[in-house]
């Protein structure tokens, strides 16, 4: 019988199903998977300003704390006051690599640092993390120093809007948007702090049908939003699908 589910640090995390169900596929994961200690059911998707899940406890330890690792990382989770995916390993580790020593990185949806500590691991660079949510930044702190980073990662609690006002007008070198659904409307706020031929990486949502190239689809929107700074260059790939024809899609663009 094969299971899905991701793993975050020893907690297994499977969709919500019928209960009888849910504890079947739960007593074989943790019979397989010796190192797993938890196995929670997904009970709802993404919501809120947070970005949090719903979970229930369906077997071994009652908790929804644990420690993850990931590209020589180390992080501290909790799934009931964050929100954490590990399908995005890959898309941190290649972001990761793109940035060089003394670089001056801004990641306006920080997280638990995952994106922000794996820069930081890899090079000397300086690297702003912004969030809203107060448990994340505690967490992304205790990260920060679990890691014993190379370069320099700065928490910042605010809604990444209100953040950016308190820097110069192009200060980095690089912005991380890594909020699907919402990069879009913060990228027009993000231009004028990019300095000039600065990076910027952005995931987003998009619907495409079979004959239609969701990579191309997400660079017309974001065309539409640049005013005088240009697109130089551009590079695209699809993340993964997350529905009947909708895809994760991230962009990597050089600024004029």
């Amino acid at each position: 019988m094969r299971i899905r589910f991701d793993t975050i640090g020893d907690i297994a995390v499977i969709q919500s199903d019928y209960i009888d169900s849910m504890k079947s596929k739960a007593r074989i994961i943790l019979e397989r998977n010796p190192r797993l200690r938890v196995v929670l059911a997904k009970k709802s998707k993404v919501d809120g300003i947070f970005r949090l899940c719903e979970y229930i406890h369906i077997a071994g330890e009652n908790r929804t704390v644990t420690i993850h690792r990931e590209n020589g990382c180390i992080f501290h989770i909790d799934l009931s006051l964050v929100h954490f995916s590990p399908r995005l390993a890959h898309e941190r580790m290649l972001v990761a690599m793109k940035v060089k020593d003394g670089e001056i990185v801004l990641n306006m949806f920080g997280g638990v640092g995952t994106f922000s500590i794996e820069i930081a691991k890899r090079v000397t660079a300086r690297v702003f993390t912004v969030d809203i949510n107060p448990d994340a930044v505690r967490l992304c702190l205790a990260n920060i120093l679990s890691n014993h980073v190379r370069g320099e990662v700065a928490t910042i609690l605010a809604d990444a809007k209100e953040s950016l006002s308190v820097f110069p007008i192009a200060t980095f070198d690089r912005i991380l948007l890594p909020l699907p659904g919402k990069s879009i409307e913060y990228l027009p706020l993000a231009i004028p702090y990019l300095k000039p031929n600065g990076v910027i990486h952005l995931y987003e949502f998009i619907n495409a049908s079979r004959k239609e190239d969701p990579v191309e689809g997400v660079v017309k929107k974001v065309s539409l939003i640049f005013g005088r700074r240009k697109m130089l260059t551009y590079e695209g790939r699809i993340v993964k699908s997350v529905g009947p024809r909708r895809y994760m899609v991230s962009i990597e663009i050089v600024v004029e």
